[in-house]
């Protein structure tokens, strides 16, 4: 590229004939320029469009030349007479700098091409694609911490099914040895049980509407708090769930990730309280609504005795408490029981913690160890 007008005297112009669509512009311009040199300029009737009275310069009235269409004849004349004068080897500094002006502003009033009909088919089933997704997940993004552990939690139940499974659903050996929680091995150090639950599932009908439920709430609550806050939300509440499972009934194996879907609905419970001052006229109406999904949640967690029904409340309060502690209202918009709710939702926190772990690890039961073998060789039981 260049930088100054000097440099282009440095380039080699070579002459060569006109193409034949501009054959008759060339002509034109000729025409104007021997006329413009002897001062003469032949008569220019002008041209109207539509219906009206004529005018004493011959124009009928009513009707206006669009102004663009003027600039777009002298450009595509100034535009011309450029290429007419690199053409022929006699561009001068006026000429060229008027041609190139011509050139631009030419180019800038042509569209850009068509796109052809297999492009803009695709683009037309990517956008009902869209639609569908943003229909049933509104404001679905890939990129979003949510959509990635629900990835995970597909795969690994896949994985669990593979490693040993009766009738489609994973052997109970085979969510053990992938991290199922167990009372007896917490207790003898297997912290991680705590955790991995979250990413294991019993059947289909359990991964689907967990996740279904996690992805339809979880991707506006993380636009709206942030990847790290919401990831530390997510993770809490499944860690405290377990815990206190484990301490209610050491003697079971559990997993699913509705300790920390349930901690969702704990944040979003905290954040209501936060804001009820604020909320105004819409109190009514939100309250029936939260309490209608509540009382669906309870009665989901108590109608079958294998639903943990302590996972999904301590999940609940563990979203509640960290909802609390990870608020960060303006001034001008907290409650006057704002710090107080801080403190007491960190002392809470503190004791459930202290208390839980006490319980489930030196004095957890050291009950029997399920015999399931090992990750690469497991044992093929009929559970």
């Amino acid at each position: 590229m260049c930088s100054s007008k000097e440099a282009w005297g440095d380039f080699l112009f070579v002459p060569r004939s006109p193409p034949r669509r501009l054959a008759r512009t060339f002509e034109r311009v000729a025409f104007l320029d021997s006329h413009s040199a002897q001062g003469v300029l032949p008569e220019v009737r002008p041209r109207c469009r539509g219906s009206g009275v004529v005018r004493a310069d011959g124009c009928r009235r009513g009707v206006s030349v669009r102004p663009h269409q003027d600039a777009l004849a002298a450009a595509v004349s100034a535009g011309a007479a450029a290429v007419a004068a690199v053409a022929t080897g006699h561009a001068d500094a006026g000429l060229g700098a008027a041609g190139a002006a011509g050139l631009l502003k030419l180019g800038m009033m042509i569209p850009p091409p068509p796109v052809p009909n297999e492009r803009n088919e695709q683009q037309n089933r990517e956008r009902e694609d869209d639609g569908l997704v943003n229909l049933l997940l509104p404001g679905f993004d890939s990129s979003t911490f949510i959509w990635r552990i629900s990835v995970l939690q597909v795969a690994e139940y896949l994985g669990s099914v593979l490693l040993g499974n009766v009738a489609g659903a994973p052997k109970i050996c085979s969510l053990y040895l992938l991290g199922a929680s167990w009372g007896p091995s917490i207790a003898s150090g297997a912290f991680w049980r705590l955790l991995f639950p979250m990413t294991l599932h019993a059947n289909a009908m359990h991964i689907f509407f967990n996740v279904f439920f996690q992805l339809r709430i979880g991707l506006g609550m993380e636009k709206q708090f942030g990847r790290r806050k919401f990831c530390l939300m997510y993770i809490f509440a499944g860690f405290l769930g377990n815990l206190l499972s484990v301490v209610a009934d050491p003697m079971k194996i559990a997993v699913g990730a509705s300790t920390s879907g349930f901690g969702l609905l704990g944040v979003w419970m905290a954040e209501i309280l936060l804001t009820w001052e604020l909320l105004g006229e819409s109190r009514p109406r939100l309250f029936l609504w939260f309490a209608f999904m509540l009382l669906n949640c309870v009665l989901m967690s108590t109608l079958s005795p294998s639903v943990d029904f302590v996972g999904h409340f301590g999940g609940a309060l563990a979203g509640l408490l960290i909802g609390i502690l990870l608020a960060d209202m303006s001034e001008e918009h907290r409650p006057a029981w704002y710090d107080k709710a801080k403190q007491t939702a960190k002392q809470m926190t503190m004791i459930l913690l202290t208390a839980c772990l006490l319980k489930a690890v030196p004095f957890g039961p050291s009950g029997p160890m399920p015999y399931c073998g090992s990750l690469m060789h497991p044992r093929q039981l009929p559970f």
